[in-house]
């Protein structure tokens, strides 16, 4: 290059060379001569000079250049370690981030877990509390309904039973037959034993006819007494039947229920014979007493022929009597029953 050793000598070389040649070409005075060869000493000295000092510098920047290429060395070597710790910090970095972010994902993963682990069982206990109040709403509901259902059953139970108790009322109040109204009332009250028993004792005849109404019992009881009156005197023998005593007996004893004045009676009253039965019949008769009369007439015409006249008004009036509280057990039950509905 141009600023190499060689170059600056071989340049210098070459201006000596060529300073000889034109010198050898002219002549030219001593004093020039003299001149020249100083010049020429001090061109050799100066060369000399600049030849150290070339070399002093070429020796300096080639010492600098050595320098500088082992700190160019230096910084690339550390740069390359630069580079190197870079990307092994970048590497550890990158690594230890990526570490810490897979542990805070697994972290918040975890609490997101935990969290929906916790929501989920709050909200199980919850749906169970609503669950549990449901099962009790719908148990009371059940209940509720079971009971309503019970208590419907008996009402219409009940119903049919009054329905068929009202029937058999209006029958025996009109003496109907109550053969079909009882097999309806059974047929009702099934599973109803008091029902069931009063039904029992009511008296049905199988014949078409009914059990007689009060008001029907106190109009036959004129007549039963005339029967009873013409029959007062005719002995009664112990098997049932009317004595013995002929057609004068009977004819005497109609003679004498002619000639007999009626007595009058009350409630209560205990005369013998049977007048005084009679009297008492009617009395208790005339108060509604069907079953009083029945007693005083069944008492007062025992041991004559008198209670055969008076037998088959003493069984009405007994069947009457049944008939009476048997209805009344029934209506008073009904009444029982509604109440316990209600």
């Amino acid at each position: 290059t141009r600023g190499s050793y060689k170059y600056i000598t071989s340049r210098l070389f070459a201006h000596t060379v060529r300073l000889k040649t034109d010198t050898f070409f002219f002549i030219v005075p001593e004093d020039a001569r003299a001149e020249r060869r100083a010049l020429e000493v001090r061109l050799t000295e100066s060369h000399a000079v600049a030849a150290e000092l070339a070399s002093t510098q070429i020796q300096s920047l080639a010492n600098e250049i050595e320098r500088s290429e082992k700190r160019v060395a230096s910084l690339a070597a550390a740069l390359s370690f630069a580079g190197s710790e870079a990307e092994r910090l970048a590497d550890e970095t990158a690594a230890e981030t990526v570490a810490v972010l897979k542990q805070s994902l697994e972290t918040q993963a975890l609490e997101l877990k935990k969290a929906a682990s916790a929501c989920l069982i709050r909200e199980r206990v919850a749906r169970a509390g609503q669950l549990d109040e449901v099962r009790v709403r719908v148990g009371a509901l059940t209940e509720t309904l079971a009971v309503n259902s019970v208590n419907l059953k008996m009402s219409h139970k009940q119903l049919r039973v009054a329905l068929a108790t009202n029937a058999l009322s209006d029958a025996a109040s009109r003496g109907c037959s109550l053969d079909r109204q009882v097999a309806v009332l059974k047929l009702a009250a099934e599973g109803d034993d008091l029902v069931q028993a009063v039904v029992c004792t009511i008296p049905t005849r199988g014949t078409g006819t009914g059990t007689p109404t009060k008001e029907a019992l106190t109009s036959r009881l004129d007549d039963v007494a005339r029967a009873a009156r013409r029959l007062a005197l005719v002995p009664r023998n112990d098997d049932g039947t009317n004595g013995s005593g002929g057609v004068l007996t009977y004819v005497v004893s109609h003679v004498a229920s002619l000639l007999r004045m009626r007595e009058s009676a009350f409630r209560g009253d205990t005369g013998n014979g049977v007048e005084a039965a009679l009297a008492v019949a009617a009395a208790a008769g005339g108060d509604g007493e069907i079953a009083a009369a029945a007693s005083a007439l069944e008492n007062g015409a025992a041991g004559s022929a008198a209670a055969t006249a008076c037998a088959g008004w003493v069984t009405d009036a007994r069947e009457r009597q049944r008939l009476e509280m048997a209805l009344t057990v029934l209506r008073a039950h009904l009444a029982v029953e509604t109440a316990t509905l209600a």
